[in-house]
């Protein structure tokens, strides 16, 4: 590949990170303070006439904890989280970090249904979803999230500036898969160092601190065995965990979404 095509490539690649973050969204507790933390990704789905907002199961148990979770639907207007939930099921007897699927699904119900032009936010449609994409390996995958690190509070303007994430990089090992406990069938475990990371520019950087991308998008970037459609950017899991010393950010595959959204709808 020349330099002019390897230019090319990555200017694309960039583009895209930012066209697919129109569909990822920030969610928010408001906490006994009064200021708004940010607790999560998530990111918003058409399945028909019905919107979903997708997300890890841990970023949607706050609602247990009596904390209002809601995200932006214009720079100074909430929409609380409210509908149908459905969540992965926590073992008996355990507690949701036990639950190594972690997944939940809202249909999103009542006033303020998507799009959100006013902070750019349009649905995923279900058909981008590409549930068993297997084997792992000779993909490239790309996360787009918002770390929580990367969210300040205006107090002034009542609104939450939250800056977007994004890189890529290959799975891991099989035998990275089996030291978590954890199968290629069911999941994605994608390598990340945190202090050098493969933005959507190619450039390698530090990443923030992951807090908060829990919830975010997997998308397949590229698949060496091909076929690669340049038009359709499939959605292939849910980014649940950060494994800092195996340098790792697993994701649910996207079929257990694309199960509970059936149950929803």
């Amino acid at each position: 590949m020349n330099e002019v095509t390897l230019a090319e490539e990555t200017q694309a690649i960039s583009r895209l990170a930012m066209v697919l973050s129109r569909h990822v969204v920030p969610i928010f507790a408001e906490k006994p303070n009064g200021k708004p933390q940010l607790v999560g990704s998530s990111f918003l789905v058409s399945a028909g006439q019905d919107s979903y907002l997708v997300s890890a199961a841990h970023v949607f148990d706050e609602l247990k904890f009596d904390n209002e979770l809601f995200f932006y639907i214009a720079p100074a207007t909430k929409r609380k989280l409210s509908g149908s939930l459905r969540l992965t099921k926590i073992p008996e007897g355990k507690i949701r970090k036990d639950d190594r699927i972690d997944v939940g699904v809202l249909k999103l119900e009542g006033i303020g249904l998507t799009p959100y032009p006013e902070v750019d936010k349009v649905p995923l449609t279900i058909d981008t979803f590409l549930p068993r994409a297997l084997p792992r390996e000779g993909k490239q995958y790309l996360f787009v999230g918002y770390p929580e690190s990367k969210s300040r509070v205006n107090p002034v303007a009542r609104y939450v500036a939250s800056e977007v994430y994004s890189f890529r990089n290959i799975s891991a090992t099989p035998q990275k898969y089996e030291a978590l406990g954890i199968s290629a069938q069911s999941h994605i475990a994608v390598r990340f160092d945190r202090k050098r990371t493969v933005g959507p520019d190619g450039k390698i950087r530090a990443f923030p601190e992951p807090s908060g991308i829990s919830g975010s998008p997997v998308w397949l970037l590229y698949d060496t065995r091909g076929p690669n459609e340049p038009r359709h950017t499939p959605v292939v899991g849910i980014a649940i965990e950060h494994h800092k010393k195996q340098r790792v950010i697993v994701a649910t595959d996207i079929d257990v979404a694309l199960r509970l959204i059936n149950e929803a709808a």
